[in-house]
């Protein structure tokens, strides 16, 4: 089994989570972390120790985090340097997301590169895309 945590700045993990149940429906296999104001470094990595703690050896960890190079995302990294098994990406957005929980029967490392992948499909300038088809129109 696959277990999944959302591990942001502010509120915008529970926020994913909560959306990605609106989305997806019932899910048991994710936990979210909120990087807030009250909490120290130290706290942080304390409580996100204590979620991937108790994980079962059988269990794959996949850990999102908000931004390469932030508190949160550096807190994991000293976790992954530490022994902790996980596998942990940044940049979290909800196409990323919902990729991930909608292959969670998959291998773990294909779900991570799905993830990735529908993450950088998701941002898309829509006036740009809008020009370019306007474009071909017009040259038809």
């Amino acid at each position: 089994m696959k277990k999944f945590l959302i591990a942001t700045h502010g509120e915008l993990s529970r926020e994913l989570v909560d959306t990605s149940k609106l989305i997806i429906g019932s899910l048991t296999n994710i936990e979210y972390f909120c990087m807030t104001t009250d909490k120290s470094a130290d706290d942080a990595e304390k409580e996100i120790r204590s979620i991937l703690s108790n994980n079962k050896d059988s269990e794959e960890f996949v850990v999102l985090t908000d931004v390469f190079g932030g508190s949160v995302a550096n807190i994991c990294t000293n976790l992954l340097l530490q022994g902790f098994k996980f596998e942990l990406l940044t940049g979290v957005n909800l196409p990323m997301l919902l990729s991930i929980l909608l292959l969670v029967e998959e291998d773990t490392k294909l779900i991570v590169k799905s993830g990735l992948e529908e993450a950088k499909n998701g941002i898309v300038y829509v006036n740009e895309l809008l020009e370019n088809q306007n474009k071909i129109k017009n040259v038809m």
